[in-house]
């Protein structure tokens, strides 16, 4: 079985076994030290408006850690109400690495987008004009974005990026998680890119580097 002992745990996310999304936390959580032994290992989430789900519920857990990795756990609902919700994860054959991505930290952004073209079941889906896309955090791996247009699971879209300074990443890019919310509705989409270039991956890693010396220097200002 995978863990990440010894890692920094930087971010969690809590879903339903039908993949929608529960609860998010990048601050006001606990994520167990004692994930490797034999004793029982409890992710504890504080926080407002929580859900409040019956004990013995199961969910998973997607755990994030600093250097990129994302490992999902089985957990069983110890404890919920809307101010806090304990986990207890399950130490079994059910721990995957969903990907592992450590040449640069996925980052929050804000950048427009277009789809070009999308090829769904071995067939061309092509645009009259291309769909408009939002991104709202990217890393070498992928994307997560909102769209207009419907995608569906396993879609591979066609996406066109510009990054800075004009340069525009143009890639493939498979939806691989439709993400919805507690009533159904679609909130995005999770995204791995296919195939990118080295070049790409650069350009990539360069506009990372670039937008956390913002956040650092404002971070500053702030200080």
């Amino acid at each position: 079985m995978r863990l990440l002992f010894g890692t920094k745990i930087v971010k969690t996310e809590i879903l339903a076994q039908n993949g929608t999304l529960l609860a998010s936390a990048e601050r006001n959580f606990v994520f167990p030290k004692n994930i490797e032994s034999s004793e029982e290992s409890i992710l504890i989430i504080k926080g407002k408006d929580l859900p409040e789900l019956e004990r013995g519920t199961r969910v998973d857990v997607i755990a994030y850690s600093k250097a990129g990795d994302r490992i999902k756990y089985a957990g069983d609902i110890s404890m919920s109400h809307n101010r806090q919700m304990n986990i207890s994860l399950l130490k079994s054959n059910s721990t995957q690495v969903l990907e592992e991505r450590r040449r640069y930290f996925k980052i929050k952004v804000e950048l427009s987008g277009r789809a070009l073209f999308v090829v769904r079941d071995e067939n061309t889906i092509r645009f009259e004009e291309p769909v408009a896309v939002e991104i709202h955090d990217i890393n070498v791996g992928g994307i997560f974005l909102t769209s207009a247009y419907e995608f569906h699971k396993d879609d591979s879209a066609c996406v066109d990026i510009e990054l800075m300074d004009g340069y525009h990443l143009n890639t493939m890019a498979t939806i691989l998680r439709v993400q919805t919310d507690s009533d159904g509705e679609t909130t995005g989409y999770g995204c791995a890119f296919e195939a990118l270039t080295a070049a790409q991956e650069d350009a990539i890693g360069r506009y990372i580097n670039y937008v956390q010396l913002l956040m650092r220097a404002k971070q500053g200002e702030q200080d």
